[in-house]
């Protein structure tokens, strides 16, 4: 029986990914390895979501070759009020490569890059 999955995002730069979830985005990090020194792979949480975010040597460890940069899946954060976020954002020097816009599924939606180049978008409920 399977229990649970999150996504691993694979950084160059695990305190800029940081920087960018925890600091910017909010979430709380549950574990690191290694316990001490420079880590190499963080889990955190979001309300019920859980990401990790994993260096190039962790993968390298696990067996698998470093990922290339870009954009193979989009990560979406649900927020209060998308407008207010991205303009919390963009001060903080997060690029936006979509600014907030209604969107045909109805909600209020925006695209930033976190700094290995993924899509993350930005999304409330229209008010």
């Amino acid at each position: 029986m399977f229990l649970s999955a999150h996504p691993d995002l694979y950084t160059k730069d695990i305190h800029q990914a940081l920087k960018f979830y925890r600091d910017l985005l909010g979430f709380k990090q549950t574990f690191q390895f290694p316990k001490e020194g420079e880590p190499e792979h963080v889990e955190l949480r979001l309300g019920d979501s859980m990401i990790a975010i994993t260096t190039n040597t962790a993968a390298a460890i696990g067996g698998v070759s470093a990922p290339t940069p870009g954009h193979p899946f989009q990560l979406t954060v649900w927020a209060d009020d998308a407008d207010e976020e991205i303009s919390r954002l963009q001060e903080a020097g997060v690029p936006v490569i979509i600014d907030t816009h209604d969107h045909k599924a109805g909600n209020r939606r925006a695209y930033v890059t976190h700094p290995d180049g993924n899509w993350v978008a930005i999304v409330s409920r229209k008010k």
